[in-house]
């Protein structure tokens, strides 16, 4: 179970006073029932929440965590799950996993910052140290602030650099801060509101689009500055519909990493204004519509415009992958494939 699932049972422990203690799965080698971030928490009354295998070894993680709250130190146990054991939690192969095992201070900044933002809905990595050097330090990353240490500056300014591209995911992994450093591993949660897709264009493309990403958990926003092709009836999916130019439309809008912007207009006037200010923020993705002509001359327009090649060559184009989409559908299916694929990219 997610730390969202344990949460509810811990914050009830933590206001009646019980110790608390937890367990994170942080890697899995092969397969496993559950993936990195799961979590098993107990408090000292003996009530128990969550899930690191599915019952594999949650009896000896009960025992570990029970002796933690007895005065044991923070520490990190790697059990190999049985191809029988696997089995019976319905998997067809055994696997490997890595778990930390840690004391929950509900009086610690970190944590209680942390829930602040996963109530506001606000973006948050938090970074605990896997490695004996950093074990059971913790450092929360928000795009433009830190809390807590994972007790060395250098390695709180290696965390801080790559804060964008944690920031772009939803997954959970363990990372290398420091090449070749294994004192440098920490376990990296990405804890962020649901990926946005801003489509500029309400056109039968951009209708599709919009129904097929929203179910699969994006946050639409369409944008179209004619009234004729932006109607709410069109796009009843979307999050929001903004009838204003591309460019004012899109600079009020946080264009953060967890945003990609497709651009489906195919009209110079729209293209052109929106690909320049979708190229200035520091949105994930960006994807024009058009063959290679027309790619060839919006590229040009840009690089008029100022705008260098480097900067240009961040436009996919023609958008989506390649797979002989001809409908408005298929070009859709097309487009969130590549968007699917691109996030899911190691």
């Amino acid at each position: 179970m997610s730390l969202r699932g344990v949460r509810e049972d811990i914050a009830r422990w933590a206001e009646r006073g019980d110790p608390i203690a937890m367990a994170t799965l942080i890697a899995v080698r092969r397969s496993a029932p559950l993936p990195p971030g799961a979590r098993f928490a107990i408090s000292a009354a003996g009530e128990l929440s969550g899930s690191i295998s599915s019952g594999c070894v949650e009896g000896d993680l009960h025992e570990r965590l029970s002796a933690l709250l007895g005065g044991g130190a923070p520490a990190s146990v790697t059990y190999g799950i049985t191809d029988e054991m696997a089995a019976g939690v319905g998997l067809s192969c055994g696997g490997e996993i890595d778990v930390l095992l840690d004391r929950y201070d509900p009086g610690d900044p970190v944590w209680h910052r942390l829930w602040q933002l996963q109530e506001a809905g606000a973006p948050g990595v938090l970074l605990t140290g896997a490695a004996p050097p950093t074990r059971s330090r913790q450092l929360l990353l928000e795009p433009d602030r830190s809390l807590g240490t994972l007790g060395s500056a250098a390695l709180d300014r290696a965390a801080r650099s790559r804060v964008d591209d944690w920031l772009g995911r939803s997954d959970a992994r363990v990372v290398e801060l420091v090449q070749d450093d294994p004192d440098s591993l920490v376990f990296v949660e990405s804890f962020v509101p649901p990926p946005r897709l801003v489509i500029v264009g309400a056109t039968p493309i951009g209708h599709a689009l919009c129904a097929m990403a929203h179910r699969t958990g994006f946050e639409v926003v369409v944008v179209d500055p004619r009234d004729a092709f932006l109607r709410p009836e069109r796009f009843p999916d979307a999050a929001s519909l903004d009838p204003r130019w591309p460019d004012e439309a899109m600079a009020a809008l946080d264009l953060d990493p967890r945003t990609s912007v497709v651009i489906l207009t195919h009209d110079e006037k729209l293209d052109e204004p929106a690909l320049e200010t979708a190229l200035a923020s520091r949105c994930g993705y960006i994807g024009l519509l058009g063959g290679g002509r027309t790619q060839r001359q919006r590229r040009e327009a840009l690089l008029a415009r100022g705008l260098d090649e480097a900067a240009c060559d961040r436009i996919h184009g023609p958008v989506g992958l390649r797979i002989g989409a001809r409908s408005p559908a298929q070009i859709a299916v097309s487009i969130l494939a590549q968007l699917v694929a691109l996030d899911r990219a190691p």
